[in-house]
């Protein structure tokens, strides 16, 4: 069971993310701010992705993918960006540091398509390092 953030100010949308992706078999922790997301994260709740809306009151999801991409524990958790706004690079983090994008209103395929798609694709990663860093066992 993969472990996914939602981080995001609007509980009815927060609550439809939970529930599709609870459906699709993972476990999902909503929290509606960033500094919500990063208090769970940094207490020890190490999700597989994170999802964060851009535009929030205190800490926009910018902030939030800055501070983690700083963060040793974080730092290679892939995020997706939520926004209604029109995505500019004012308002976007640089492109490097967030690995997907769905505007609102989405379609509820694309987020599953979308974590799907990172989820392996983390897992991949995940898989080979351990490979490369195992000891070879002699037969």
């Amino acid at each position: 069971m993969n472990k996914i953030l939602v981080v995001e100010d609007n509980p009815v949308i927060g609550m439809v993310i939970q529930t599709v992706l609870t459906d699709e078999g993972h476990q999902v922790e909503v929290r509606k701010s960033a500094m919500e997301g990063l208090y769970l994260m940094y207490t020890g709740f190490i999700p597989d992705l994170v999802l964060t809306d851009l535009i929030m009151r205190e800490m926009d999801g910018r902030d939030l993918i800055q501070k983690m991409r700083n963060d040793k524990r974080l730092c290679s958790i892939p995020a997706v960006i939520i926004t209604a706004s029109i995505p500019n690079a004012e308002n976007l983090p640089d492109q490097d540091q967030f690995q997907g994008l769905l505007s609102k209103p989405f379609d509820l395929e694309d987020l599953v398509e979308t974590v799907d798609k990172l989820i392996n694709h983390q897992t991949l990663v995940t898989n080979s390092a351990a490979l490369q860093t195992s000891t070879p066992v002699a037969v």
